[in-house]
């Protein structure tokens, strides 16, 4: 979204709510604090390459905690 000049912020804080929301839900999981701060940390992030190299490294863990969360159920 970023490199098409769209509004990828309004993503981004849309990302964050739910995130914040599975804290709650959650608890004090040091995963989420995690990805939340390298999610806020997005906005800040002025070379691309690195924009880029933090939102692959959310999508590892975001698949690594949803993993933690599917076996916690069975």
């Amino acid at each position: 979204m970023r490199e098409n000049n769209e509004d990828w912020r309004k993503q981004l804080d849309s990302i964050l709510v739910e995130i914040r929301g599975l804290d709650l839900m959650f608890g004090d999981q040091l995963s989420l604090l995690l990805i939340l701060s390298k999610l806020e940390g997005l906005k800040m992030a002025d070379n691309f390459s690195i924009y880029r190299a933090t939102v692959f490294s959310v999508l590892t863990s975001v698949t690594e905690l949803v993993k933690v969360l599917n076996a916690r159920k069975s």
